[in-house]
């Protein structure tokens, strides 16, 4: 089957200014389609924000890019650099995440974000503010959301199709759009399929409430919508009669079961695999990057498994392996490497480091901007000295004020570029490093991925071995490792239970120079950041 191309849309901003013009949007908009030509990929919309400060998310076109994000409308974004989706760390936390949890990849046009150190240490920090900010955050905010919702009032943001909000932010029908509404209820309660309802709405150009054709999931989302039988539902405060109903109880029950009828057509959806190994397992046979796989047994249960793709081509002889062990494996090897109460003061001071550094790193808008001051000061120099030549024109004196108010703008523009923003105290630091290394029955769900994605760089596999590379360094900058024997995993009588490797395991240090385990203190810049992403997770 075709593999669907990528939705790649584009967000371009540039700060507010007197005498701005479109110059920035062009160099940001040829970047990123070059960037985006060199890898295969097309930009199919663009979000422009203009003359707006990325010190604030309140930017139109930010908040729609964020918005149809939430409507999964594409797969990626693309900006010139880091410094567009916001300046401001903790709105770029925020928003970053979650685009993320929208299943948005974030590209970058102008900076190597993913592979380079400086990519690692700003990413990894956003993602972990992202998590302390939101709940803190929503606990400021909860209790008066719960206090408006206890009222029946609108919260903002979208409302359903047929419904808005009057002065006192009391919901009404808007008569505009209800009948929409009726007759979308009445075609499905009468057996007619979403798909044909959707060609006949977009055929008459009728929109949904984001103003949008409408979709399959958009038919199913208004009949499941307990809204349009006056049902409040919001910040867990819910009230029949809250709401204008604009349809019947019969109308409402009869789409119900059409629901349940179209449910009972579908074939169940089997579970799907999360491969937490995934891009960083390889074969240590034939060095190949081994890839996820499954089978299905004579009883018709589903099987997970690593494998080298060699193996298939019997070009290599490297056996499969049990996915959940082998990570299991891998998990409990590097928690009990590097999470080390010992380590934990070593690795706040370097932190305090990493953020003085971060405060101090090159703005590569700045740069752009001290460079174009730079380049107009040499000119408006020459014109002078033609001046003093004697060489006195009209042409030459609009050339020289064309000049100095150029430099004005420029001026203006530096002054305005704000720095990062956002420090944590030592104290701090160390709380987040401790509650990182929770105990097993305080771990979330997801603990074992985000372990993994922080410290472990790579996994070299053989039959008889796990050589893990952590991402930590030793002062020959080579990356650390532990040398973990699967021996006894291997062996049916005696696997690992899920909660980790075997029992006994003799993890021997392999990345110092002369074979001995390296010291803990000797972390390197990108790394020592790349901790702090997952860490501050857990404060709430």
């Amino acid at each position: 089957m075709t593999e669907k191309p990528m939705r790649l849309v584009a967000y371009y901003r540039y700060s507010g200014g007197g005498n701005q013009t479109e110059q920035s949007i062009e160099g940001q908009r040829r970047d990123c389609e070059a960037w985006a030509e060199s890898h295969g990929l097309s930009i199919c919309g663009e979000y422009i924000d203009r003359h707006i400060s990325g010190t604030t998310d309140e930017r139109p076109a930010f908040q729609r890019m964020i918005a149809d994000s939430d409507r999964h409308a594409f797969d990626a974004v693309i900006c010139w650099k880091t410094d567009r989706i916001s300046r401001n760390r903790y709105d770029s936390a925020i928003y970053k995440t979650r685009l993320r949890k929208n299943g948005v990849k974030i590209l970058y046009a102008a900076e190597s974000i993913p592979d380079g150190p400086d990519g690692i240490i700003l990413e990894s920090l956003m993602e972990g503010l992202a998590e302390y900010y939101s709940a803190e955050l929503s606990q400021k905010l909860r209790r008066g959301m719960r206090e408006s919702a206890m009222k029946c009032h609108g919260l903002g943001g979208y409302y359903a199709l047929g419904l808005t909000t009057n002065k006192q932010h009391e919901f009404v029908i808007d008569e505009t759009q209800a009948p929409t509404v009726r007759w979308i209820f009445e075609q499905y309660a009468a057996g007619k399929q979403a798909a044909a309802i959707v060609r006949e709405l977009n055929a008459r150009g009728v929109k949904t409430a984001y103003g949008n054709d409408f979709s399959r999931s958009s038919i199913i989302r208004i009949v499941t919508n307990e809204q349009y039988i006056g049902v409040y539902n919001s910040h867990g405060y819910r009230k029949e009669g809250g709401i204008p109903a604009i349809i019947d109880r019969d109308l409402w029950d009869a789409a119900q079961r059409q629901v349940e009828i179209n449910k009972d057509r579908k074939a169940p959806l089997s579970r799907k695999a999360d491969y937490l190994l995934s891009g960083k397992l390889f074969c240590a046979e034939c060095k190949t990057a081994m890839r996820g796989t499954c089978g299905t047994s004579h009883t018709g249960q589903t099987h997970y498994y690593y494998t080298c793709p060699g193996r298939r081509k019997k070009l290599c002889s490297k056996k499969n392996i049990v996915k959940d062990d082998l990570e299991n494996l891998v998990c409990q090897a590097t928690s009990k490497y590097i999470l080390q109460p010992g380590r934990l003061d070593a690795i706040a001071e370097r932190l305090i480091e990493v953020q003085i550094a971060d405060q101090k790193r090159a703005h590569p808008e700045r740069e752009m901007l001290e460079t174009e001051l730079a380049e107009n000061r040499r000119k408006q120099d020459n014109l002078l000295r033609a001046l003093e030549d004697g060489i006195s024109t009209a042409g030459v004196m609009q050339r020289l004020q064309d000049l100095e108010k150029a430099e004005a703008k420029i001026r203006y523009d530096l002054d305005r570029i704000e720095p990062i923003t956002g420090q944590f105290t030592k104290e701090q630091l160390e709380f987040m490093l401790s509650q990182f290394a929770a105990a097993p029955s305080e771990q979330p769900a997801d603990y074992q991925a985000r372990l993994l994605r922080t410290f472990v760089s790579s996994v070299y596999l053989s039959d008889t071995h796990a050589l893990i590379y952590y991402n930590l360094t030793n002062k020959k900058s080579e990356l650390e490792s532990s040398l973990v024997p699967l021996t006894q995993y291997l062996d049916p009588e005696n696997k690992p239970h899920n909660s980790g490797v075997l029992q006994g395991s003799n993890h021997a240090a392999v990345g110092g120079g002369d074979g001995s385990r390296t010291s803990p203190l000797s972390f390197s810049l990108v790394n020592s950041l790349t901790l702090t992403a997952y860490i501050i997770i857990y404060l709430h």
